[in-house]
């Protein structure tokens, strides 16, 4: 490879380097002095008023140390976790207003940043004049680097005044207040993440790589870059139709799950798990601490555990290793899983045309109606409601077992290939992102190796006979067989997890969590799951229209006004709000029916069949489970895009006024999925979920009347 001369690169990467550590310094901090020592400097105050001395976090997790005044001159210092009884010191302090007195404070928020493996609590100790005025060991939350505050109190709550009216002075005289960029130097900024940060690491690995010509510099010239984006252009011009609804929909759905905002650097409640369990396995480990999972928490030996599989966890590793937007990547993964999504199931509905004519493309419309109705009139959108760990792990695993499902469709039009070895990969890590898409996954890569071994043991039986115009049967059943084995034993290994985490087999066993009392438990036996729930689980997934209309914006909204059916057998913990899919996704469950009607096709026989005969078990355990939920429909997506796509390639050998016909049955199907996805999302993510901000739903009740004709 040619590198080129040995300056430019050296300046070139200089320059990256430069660059990429400017951007790093922006949202840096090093950690303060610990113990660190200030002067304060208070004033005459007010009995019962606290002044802040150190803030560190964002509302409603956040630390508080304080000095509350006793009467005009006497002071105590005070400290507070949020959500966590404060503490006031016994030993007065009497001041002389205008004088320092000189303080050494050890408290957790000056060097305990989020992405640190360590538990509270933590020693809290405020020595005033060498005396030791405050001592105890109190629960503590980790901060972002910028998020601690001398002298200032952002947050709000109770605990303390906005601003201290005195000063907290550095042993040099100088004063501080506000956020670490107030009163760190640009000096000590870049010397704290030369010395503290992993940061550094990547930036010189990326400096490295263009020092040894692995970047050309040649991709940095216009003209390159101009070529980049007409070879680009040319690529994507065959597929224009994918491109183009696929960017209106992730447009959207950027816009739903930035509520608005489009910022993607932002922290969400209970958004975090996984960046916590990526710096968990970092350290060899599987338990989390309280700031990762806080009341969700199965507590097993005095350790605290998700019950969330890892894989979203292992996709965050490289961030976590070097030290990049720990707790502020959940957005920007949401648009990822859906972008990647759209893909896996336009590379589906190709494969699926292939099926019926080997050089056949799937049309312009179909392109459309698949990608509108996954993107924009599924549940997959819905999950854009709230970027939280519930929806992540759903979003994650729906995604992995669409590309499960394309590998393994490809590996049965060429077993000798290793489309297989991919397939079994997006199936495992779909298992532990969701178990009921990945049970699916694994399934469906099972149905298929037994497909295989069928057709390699002669002579075919009648339902393997159709088979042999779609592929080329093994010269061996070795193949299969093992294949077989590997999905069998794929599935135990979300159990296994299980036991290495709560040492059961069980995937999660309730009576390790946090929110299970004895009554709760009672109330479902102890189990997650039960066969006097199918009935119940089948009529609320596929038969209750439960919805209801209203004159106000947007007109259409989860929960029936009439009952549904009673099933006094079932054992259920938490049945939310569930529409059927349906009334749901009319649009993909519109397709899957044209798909069923596919099935005197024989090209279109087998994946069908494997494609229904793998969604049996996924369903029965939903349908079995003590909860029902409307993100839980996500989880048959998979199921109906795999049969969406098929019955989309069915169209095309039909008559000209059937095609047509049909089409338009589509389109409407997939309008009012549409509209009703948008509806359904907009009202349950600006009314319904909890942990979206305050002015997001005063915006939303304010914007309903102006909508409403």
């Amino acid at each position: 490879m040619n590198r080129g001369p040995l300056l430019p690169r050296l300046l070139a990467a200089l320059a990256l380097g430069l660059a990429l550590a400017a951007l790093c310094l922006r949202h840096h901090s090093p950690p303060l002095p610990h113990p660190l020592t200030v002067d304060l400097v208070l004033h005459r105050g007010t009995p019962g008023q606290s002044e802040p001395l150190i803030t560190s976090g964002r509302p409603l997790f956040g630390d508080f140390l304080i000095a509350r005044y006793l009467d005009e001159t006497t002071v105590v210092f005070g400290y507070n976790s949020w959500g966590h009884p404060g503490h006031l010191s016994t030993t007065p302090i009497t001041l002389t207003p205008g004088q320092p007195l000189r303080l050494q404070i050890e408290m957790p928020a000056l060097h305990q940043m989020r992405g640190r493996f360590s538990d509270p609590p933590g020693r809290i100790r405020v020595t005033c004049e060498g005396v030791l005025a405050f001592a105890l060991t109190d629960h503590y939350f980790f901060r972002q680097p910028l998020e601690i505050y001398l002298g200032e109190n952002p947050l709000g709550g109770t605990a303390s005044d906005p601003h201290l009216r005195g000063q907290l002075l550095a042993p040099d005289g100088r004063e501080l207040r506000g956020d670490p960029t107030q009163f760190f130097t640009a000096r000590e900024r870049l010397a704290g993440w030369l010395t503290h940060s992993r940061q550094k690491y990547a930036v010189l690995l990326a400096a490295l790589a263009v020092l040894a010509g692995w970047i050309p510099l040649r991709w940095f010239r216009p003209a390159a870059l101009r070529e980049a984006f007409a070879a680009l252009r040319r690529a994507l011009a065959p597929h224009r139709w994918f491109a183009g609804t696929a960017a209106v929909a992730t447009l959207a759905f950027t816009g739903m799950v930035t509520q608005g905002t489009l910022q993607f650097d932002v922290t969400e409640q209970l958004g975090s798990f996984y960046d916590y369990q990526a710096d968990s396995l970092r350290h060899g480990r599987l338990d989390v601490t309280e700031d990762a999972i806080g009341g969700e928490a199965f507590v097993v030996a005095g350790k605290l555990y998700g019950y969330f599989g890892p894989t979203p966890a292992l996709l965050r590793l490289p961030f976590v290793l070097f030290d990049f937007a720990f707790g502020n990547l959940t957005r920007a993964f949401f648009v990822g899983y859906f972008l990647a999504a759209l893909i896996a199931a336009y590379a589906l509905l190709r494969h699926a045309c292939r099926l019926v004519a080997p050089a056949a493309v799937p049309s312009p419309a179909a392109v459309v109606f698949l990608t509108a109705n996954l993107g924009l009139g599924s549940t997959l959108f819905f999950l854009g409601s709230r970027a939280y760990v519930y929806h992540e792990a759903i979003f994650c695993g729906v995604t992995f077992a669409l590309f499960a499902c394309l590998f393994a469709l490809r590996h049965l039009a060429t077993p000798t290939g290793r489309w297989w070895l991919a397939s079994l990969l997006c199936a495992v890590l779909s298992l532990h992102a969701r178990p009921p898409t990945g049970l699916f996954a694994l399934t469906f890569l099972g149905c298929v190796a037994a497909t295989l071994l069928g057709a390699a043991l002669r002579p075919l039986s009648s339902v393997f006979r159709p088979l042999s115009s779609v592929f080329r049967p093994p010269s061996s059943v070795f193949r299969p067989l093992a294949l077989g084995l590997a999905c069998v034993l794929a599935v135990f290994t979300f159990n296994g997890l299980g036991y290495l985490k709560f040492g059961t087999f069980e995937g999660a066993p309730l009576r390790f969590s946090r929110p299970y009392d004895a009554a709760r438990l009672a109330h479902i036996d102890g189990q997650s799951f039960h066969a006097a729930n199918v009935p119940y689980g089948a009529y609320t997934y596929f038969v209750r229209p439960n919805l209801r209309f209203e004159p106000l914006f947007p007109f259409v909204y989860l929960g029936s006004p009439t009952p549904g059916r009673e099933f006094p057998a079932a054992k259920l913990d938490l049945p939310d709000h569930t529409l059927a899919i349906p009334f749901a996704m009319p649009g993909l469950f519109f397709l899957t029916v044209l798909a069923a009607a596919a099935f005197a096709r024989a090209p279109l026989r087998a994946p069908l069949l494997l494609t229904g005969a793998a969604v049996l078990p996924m369903s029965l355990a939903l349908f079995a489970a003590v909860a029902t939920a409307q993100r839980y429909t996500a989880d048959w997506l998979p199921f109906l895009t795999c049969a969406a796509a098929i019955g989309l390639a069915s169209l095309a050998p039909l008559t000209a006024w059937l095609r047509r016909a049909l089409s338009a049955l589509v389109v409407v199907f997939t309008t009012v999925a549409v509209l009703l996805t948008f509806a359904l999302t907009l009202h349950y993510q600006r009314e319904t979920v909890w942990g979206v901000p305050e002015e997001i739903r005063q915006s939303y009740q304010q914007l309903r009347p102006r909508l409403t004709p």
